[in-house]
């Protein structure tokens, strides 16, 4: 067959044209985007007007986007910056400056269910945006990046235990004295542990800290809540491919320096003797010690020197990994993530392993019609031995103490003969402990899965009317297990076992499983509508349904047939315990609000909701929790702008009161009655039965909390300098308490708990940012201060004397006062009767009764036990062509506490006492006159909780220092690579205190021996 040219075929035939006949052309339109001082702007959106092409630019500032049409205009718009269009015709390179907006920096704030114009807030919160600068640091979780970046957000790190180590978190002090943790609230969902939560997965994360902010949530939001929004693909025309790696070093800040020389140890024991016991009655004789330090250098089996720290401490390691994905188009948008976290900790046998995976999806149906879901799975996998690493303060753990007795007389391990170390000094207490066995043998294996998703459809059928359906659900599966080995102590030098069991050989196998989940069914309607173009006017009304279920059931069979076996059927069945139990709670909330503006500076809002919960019984169920708020932006009117628009750019007023609640303190079924077994007499014998185990409170019902709050927001220099001021009055009233009976009545019930306290927190917050650039130098300078001060109003029915009193801060300092150490007998004749010797503390008799008791305990009102009255942070960034340098600087103040713990003791037990290099450096004794610590085996008083034992806890922590550095981008483009940045940090490298502890940001046991970390890092980001 003959091939006939399409020409031949056209040729001389008239052809009408079609435009659906043309090929579109396809050009490059090709340009870069720059900032005001011409430095390049990556990461710019920038789109095709009209259509759904767009990209990004890369490192450079530079863009290449495809299009097929001859000229159009090209949409720029970047974070911070004011949106541009500009026209483009033919293949005529773009250049395009884009100046900086401070409004749209900073233009929404999410609040609850919904955003909200920060220009336009009246309420009280803080707002942070989640970039690099925090995803790149070495940080273990969530909550301690948030340290230092918002004022009155009070963050303390108690431990560096991996799996342990999150932060505490207090929004504007103590509101109450049951659970003062704020309400975490992740897309909507309420109660997510903020600490599973991937920060690379965060968008933004908003403090809400009065009532007119947080009163959409109720009784839920007295102690404050932070809202977290995870990210999506809205806006961005391209998708993204993003990659973050790091890995840490971590090395304690300050560890207790134990003392690796057993004969000094046993010396000291001999001073200790030395004080009231003739030499022939000393435990430890001179021939165990000479023999100790002789054969200790030549037979370490059977003499040794352990050096404990060394042995159950390491290097720690950090790793975080994180890979997402995000796009989108005109009708729909997604973000993917995948992240591992993998933490080893600083003590042997601690480690903590996450992994975390997030779905983020929206849809339009149709104009007026949304879904979308939110998907997010995690699952842990956590290794220790005791509840707080080294220690455990759990009552029920008679050893969680141990570390104290841990002598350096004890090897921990012989690999030949398989034995773990025990006593073998003569005279030595039996009961020594060899922490080595119990972090080797006695180790918990905690897996932890949690599934979070949530639901939404929403539909606009008229202008302004939104409805919206959202349904979320948690679930989360917890089970622990131990198969401890069984191993007892062993004498080396005897080659027989001694007295201490670590672990029997019956030894068993215990699974523990914790499983639940909740539900939330949210249904809102919203309506926004401009009123005669000067008057806006928003409505909110929520209905909302939480329900909770819980279940525990714990199992254990002692006798297993092989130590290494660990699943219950591999014991024997002739000892074994069951336990388990479930739980129900819910809570019913209708939630309103009304925000009304007039001529963009008058500004009004008025929140309410009305929340019944399952806790209570009927009449009391049910707490009420309004507020109002008024603003006033004042640099709009123009008989205030003529005369300060040159140095006051912006200038808002705000005034807030409202009430909050809470039902922490009360259990789910404290208001139900309950049954216990017991015992009866019936004709003279005893019979089973059961009998009411508590008295129940019929009135009881919610915590309240009234909250007033007085804002100033101002912008100086062209916003350059901003400026926020608040000062707040908090009053929570009828505490959920226990209250008192009769000693007739406390054998044979449990008291009812009543709404008795009352407890009042006021305090000020600053907050300064100054954003400016000189040519290709970028710099921001915040500076963040707050201060709080609670003062207890109300309390239970006896109130002793102690650090709880009326009219006095929460557990402020009440010590004695001391004079000194007593050099000489004069110096002990010269003070009160207390039986005192040269080289104990004498107190002061305050009261001049000539004796010392309780009454000479003295007041510190300006100073608190548990946690400071004022935070501070500096935090800056500059950046310098593709170079840049973060510094964040945090500390604390007004705060005071005492330093004694288990490892400064002075008077110790006469035998098996884990003795440190300061008990042989700073005890005083007639040759260290000057020793810091009183002498060894002195007085009782020397134990007590004095001023000489009380530590100033105020501190000055280098919190972060990270520097970065990016590839220019003609370098990854070769490679089809976006953004290539690598960088190192550095997390609390220096601590400037007098806190003579471990940490002065440690709260809770200050026997807990596992130290505060620190960390040295380096990552890539790289972005496709």
């Amino acid at each position: 067959m003959a091939c006939i040219p399409l020409a031949g075929l056209l040729q001389g035939t008239a052809v009408k044209a079609s435009p659906g006949l043309y090929f579109q052309q396809e050009r490059v339109i090709k340009g870069r985007v720059t900032d005001e001082a011409q430095a390049p702007l990556p990461g710019v959106t920038v789109a095709l007007k009209g259509t759904s092409s767009g990209t990004v630019t890369d490192a450079n500032g530079s863009f290449s986007l495809k299009v097929t049409t001859a000229e159009g205009i090209l949409e720029f718009s970047f974070i911070g910056y004011a949106k541009q269009e500009v026209a483009f015709s033919g293949n005529a390179p773009v250049t395009v400056q884009l100046k900086s907006d401070q409004k749209a920096l900073g233009e929404v704030v999410v609040v609850g269910y919904g955003t909200q114009k920060k220009v336009n807030l009246v309420g009280a919160v803080s707002a942070v945006k989640v970039d690099e600068a925090i995803t790149n640091r070495s940080l273990p979780n969530a909550s301690s990046a948030l340290s230092g970046l918002v004022p009155g957000l009070a963050v303390t790190q108690s431990s560096g235990m991996a799996g342990r180590n999150s932060a505490n978190l207090i929004i504007r002090g103590l509101g109450t004295v049951n659970n003062a943790n704020p309400l975490v609230v992740v897309d909507g969902m309420p109660d997510v542990d903020i600490n599973r939560v991937n920060v690379n997965d965060i968008e933004s994360i908003s403090v809400l800290k009065d009532a007119t902010s947080a009163s959409v949530y109720g009784s839920r939001a007295a102690n404050g809540v932070i809202l977290i929004t995870t990210k999506s693909g809205k806006g961005q025309k391209k998708t993204q491919l993003n990659f973050n790696g790091t890995y840490a070093v971590t090395q304690p800040t300050k560890a207790f320096d134990f003392m690796a020389d057993y004969p000094r140890g046993l010396t000291l024991h001999q001073r200790q003797a030395a004080v009231g016991q003739l030499r022939s009655n000393w435990l430890f004789k001179d021939g165990t010690i000479d023999q100790w330090m002789a054969l200790g250098m030549i037979d370490p089996l059977r003499y040794p020197n352990t050096d404990w720290w060394d042995i159950i401490s390491r290097n720690g390691q950090l790793q975080n990994y994180n890979l997402s994905a995000s796009g989108g188009g005109d009708n729909s948008n997604f973000f993917f993530s995948i992240g591992v976290m993998d933490e080893k900790g600083l003590q042997i046998n601690n480690d903590f392993k996450r992994y975390n995976a997030r779905f983020n999806y929206d849809y339009k149906l149709r104009k007026n019609m949304n879904i979308g879901v939110r998907f997010n799975g995690n699952w842990s996998k956590f290794l220790y031995a005791l509840e707080d690493g080294f220690t455990d303060d759990n009552s029920t753990n008679t050893a969680g103490f141990d570390l104290q007795y841990a002598i350096a007389g004890i090897l921990p391990y012989d690999p030949k003969s398989g034995y773990y170390g025990g006593v073998m000094a003569y005279n030595e207490d039996a009961q020594a402990y060899n922490p080595y066995t119990v972090y080797v043998n006695t180790l918990n294996r905690q897996n932890r899965q949690e599934a979070n998703t949530t639901a939404y459809i929403d539909w606009t059928p008229i202008e302004g009317l939104t409805g919206r359906i959202d349904y979320s659900l948690n679930y989360y599966n917890d089970f622990r297990w131990n198969a401890n080995t069984p191993n007892r102590a062993y004498n080396f030098q005897t080659g027989a076992f001694g007295s201490r069991v670590y672990v029997g050989d019956n030894a068993g196998v215990n699974n523990y499983t914790n499983t639940g989940y909740k539900t939330m069914l949210n249904g809102r309607i919203s309506y926004q509508k401009k009123i005669a173009r000067n008057h806006d006017i928003s409505a909110l009304f929520v209905y909302s349904e939480e329900f909770w279920y819980d279940r525990y059931q714990g199992s254990g069979r002692n006798d297993r047939l092989h130590p290494t076996l660990h699943e219950i059927d591999a014991a024997l069945t002739q000892i074994q315990s069951t336990g388990g139990n479930s739980g129900t709670e819910g809570l019913r909330s209708y939630i309103g609000r009304i925000n009304y503006t007039a001529f963009d500076k008058y500004l009004f809002e008025a929140n309410a909701r009305y929340d019944g919960s399952s806790k209570f019984l009927p009449g009391s169920q049910y707490g009420f929790f309004p507020s109002v708020a008024v603003g006033w932006r004042f640099t709009e009117e123009n008989f205030i702008s003529n005369f300060t628009k040159n140095i006051l750019s912006q200038g808002k007023l705000r005034f807030s009161y409202g009430g909050l609640g809470n039902n922490s303190g009360v259990g789910r079924y404290e208001q139900q009655t309950t049954l216990d077994g017991n015992h009866y007499f019936v004709d003279n014998t005893i019979a089973k039965g059961v009998v009411y185990k508590k008295m129940v409170n019929r009135s009881l019902s919610w915590e309240t909390t009234s909250v007033m709050n007085i804002g100033l927001d101002l912008g100086f220099f062209d916003s350059r300098l901003m400026a926020e001021l608040d000062y707040y009055d908090r009053l929570t009233t009828g505490m959920n308490r226990p209250s008192e009976m009769s000693i007739l009545l406390t054998g044979a019930y449990d008291a009812p708990r009543r709404n008795i306290g009352n407890l009042r927190n006021k305090g000020v917050e600053l907050n300064l940012t100054w954003t400016d650039k000189a040519g290709q130098f970028n710099y921001m300078i915040n500076a963040n201060a707050s201060y709080n001060s609670t003062r207890l109003e109300k309390w239970n029915e006896f109130l002793g004397k102690g650090y709880t009193f009326l009219d006095m801060p929460y557990h402020f300092v009440y010590t004695y006062e001391d004079i000194g150490i007593a050099q000489t007998w004069e110096d002990v004749y010269n003070a009160a009767p207390q039986g005192a010797s040269p080289g104990d503390i004498l107190r002061k008799d305050l009261n001049g009764d000539g004796r010392i008791t309780a009454e000479d305990k003295k007041a510190y009102p300006n100073f608190q036990r548990d946690m400071p009255t004022t935070f501070f942070a500096l935090n800056g960034h500059l950046s310098w062509k593709n170079f840049d340098l973060g510094v964040l600087l945090q500390g604390a103040a007004g705060r005071k506490d005492f330093v004694t713990n288990n490892y400064n003791n002075t008077n110790p037990a006469s035998a098996r006492y884990a003795w440190t290099w300061d008990h042989w450096n700073n005890a005083w004794n007639l040759d260290n006159r000057s020793g810091i610590w009183p002498r060894l085996a002195g007085i009782g008083g020397n134990r007590e909780e004095t001023s000489y034992w009380l530590d100033n806890m105020a501190y000055l922590r280098v919190k972060n220092i990270q520097v970065g550095y990016s590839i220019p981008g003609h370098i990854l483009k070769r490679l089809h690579i976006n953004s290539f940045r690598i960088f190192g940090s550095a997390e609390n490298i220096a601590t400037i205190t007098n806190y003579r502890g471990l940490d002065p940001e440690v709260t809770g046991n200050r026997s807990n021996a596992y130290p505060v970390n620190k960390s040295y890092s380096a990552g890539i980001n790289v972005g496709l």
